[in-house]
C-alpha cells in the first residue's frame, strides 16, 4: 500500500508538469498566431504605403531579385503561418517553418542596414515587420529548446543537441542575410522613370517646394523660390511638389511631371512659361503647351499613364507626410540630423529664409 501511495505521490508532480507545459505551449501558439496576423496586416499597410513617410516612399524603390520589397510580406507571412500550423503534425513542414523564419531573420538584417545607411531614415511599418519576424524567431527557438529539455533526461545530450541546432540556425540566418545582400538593390528603372528631382540627388540636404498653379500667393513666391533653387542646385536635393488646392491644377500636373523628368536643365524656364500660361488657360491642350514652350527649344514629351500615376501618387504622399494643407509651403530637411523646418506663405518664403533654415537643420 505504501508503494502504491508513493507511486501516486510521484505521478502527481509529473502530471502537473505536463499540464503546465501544455498551457505554456498553448500560450506560445497564440502569441505566434497573433504575430503572423500582425505581420500580414503590416505588410498590407506597407504595400499600400499607408505609412506615408519619406522613408517608406524610399523603401518602395528597392527590389529583391527583381521583385518589390513590399511583395515579400504577402508571400512570407501566409506561407510561414501555413507551415507552422501543418508542421505540428508533419515534421517536414515543421523543418521548413524553422528554415523560413531563419532566412527571414537574416534578410531583415539587410533591410535594416539599408534603412540605416542608405535611406538614412526609419520606416515605422518596416521596423514593425522586422520586429514581428524576430518575435516569431524567438518564440520558435524557445519552443524547440523547451521541447528538447522536456523530452530528454540526458543533460549532455540536451547541450549537444542545442548546440547543433543553434549552429545550423546561425548558418541559415547568415545565408538569409547574404541572399538579401546580393539580391537587394534600388530599382534603377523605376527610379529613372520617377526621377523628378532637381539638384544634388544624393545630398542629405533636401528642399521641398509645395505649390499650386492657380494660387496667387504661390505666384508671388516664385521669384524667391527661383533664386533659392538656382543657388542650391549644386549641393541640395530639390523636390517640386504640385498640390491641387485648385482643381484646375490637376490639368497642369502631367506637363510639370514631364518637364521635371525630361528637361531638368531648362526646368525653371519651363516652369515660368507654364506659370504664364496658367494666367490665361485653365485646361491647356497639348498644342497650346507646345506653342508656349517652343521659344525655349523644347518639345513636349508625354509620359506614360503609369509614370504619371506614380508621380501624382508620390506628390500626394509627400504632401501628406509633411502635413501640407496650404500653398505655398516650403520644407527644408536634413536626413542626417533628422531636423526639418517648414515655412508657409509668400512672406516667409524668401531665399534668405530658405538658406538660413538649411543651415539650421544641418547643425
Amino acid at each position: 500500500m505504501q508503494l502504491n501511495g508513493l507511486n501516486k505521490s510521484h505521478s502527481y508532480p509529473a502530471n502537473f508538469a505536463k499540464k503546465k507545459e501544455k498551457i505554456s505551449t498553448l500560450k506560445r501558439f497564440c502569441l505566434m498566431r497573433a504575430a503572423f496576423l500582425t505581420g500580414l496586416v503590416l505588410s498590407v499597410m506597407s504595400y499600400f504605403n499607408l505609412c506615408m513617410t519619406s522613408a517608406c516612399t524610399e523603401t518602395h524603390k528597392y527590389i529583391l531579385f527583381g521583385f518589390p520589397f513590399t511583395m515579400f510580406g504577402f508571400v512570407f507571412f501566409p506561407s510561414a503561418w501555413i507551415s507552422f500550423e501543418l508542421g505540428r503534425t508533419r515534421r517536414a513542414l515543421s523543418t521548413l517553418f524553422v528554415i523560413m523564419i531563419a532566412v527571414a531573420s537574416g534578410a531583415e538584417l539587410e533591410f535594416l542596414r539599408i534603412q540605416k545607411y542608405e535611406i538614412r531614415e526609419w520606416c515605422p511599418l518596416c521596423l514593425g515587420i522586422a520586429a514581428t519576424v524576430y518575435i516569431l524567431a524567438f518564440l520558435a527557438c524557445y519552443g524547440w529548446t523547451r521541447n528538447i529539455i522536456f523530452t530528454s533526461n540526458d543533460r549532455r545530450g540536451i547541450i549537444m543537441t542545442t548546440l547543433k541546432r543553434t549552429s545550423l540556425i546561425v548558418l541559415i540566418v547568415a545565408a538569409g542575410f547574404l541572399l538579401a545582400f546580393k539580391g537587394a538593390q534600388k530599382g534603377e528603372a523605376q527610379d529613372k522613370a520617377m526621377n523628378i528631382f532637381l539638384g544634388a540627388g544624393n545630398s542629405v540636404r533636401e528642399l521641398y517646394i509645395f505649390t499650386d498653379w492657380f494660387c496667387p500667393a504661390c505666384r508671388k513666391a516664385e521669384p524667391e523660390i527661383e533664386k533659392a533653387v538656382s543657388s542650391l542646385e549644386k549641393n541640395t536635393k530639390i523636390i517640386f511638389v504640385d498640390v491641387p488646392i485648385h482643381p484646375e491644377t490637376l490639368n497642369y500636373m502631367p506637363y510639370n511631371l514631364s518637364f521635371l523628368t525630361n528637361e531638368k536643365g531648362k526646368y525653371l524656364e519651363l516652369r515660368k512659361a507654364l506659370g504664364t500660361l496658367s494666367l490665361t488657360s485653365k485646361e491647356p491642350p497639348v498644342d497650346e503647351v507646345q506653342k508656349t514652350i517652343a521659344p525655349l527649344g523644347v518639345t513636349y514629351k508625354p509620359l506614360s499613364f503609369m509614370i504619371v500615376t506614380k508621380g501624382l501618387k508620390y506628390w500626394d504622399e509627400t504632401a501628406k507626410s509633411f502635413g501640407v494643407k496650404s500653398t505655398p509651403t516650403v520644407v527644408v530637411a536634413n536626413k542626417e540630423t533628422k531636423k526639418k523646418i517648414q515655412m508657409v506663405g509668400f512672406k516667409d518664403i524668401t531665399e534668405q529664409n530658405i538658406m538660413k533654415a538649411l543651415d539650421e537643420v544641418s547643425k
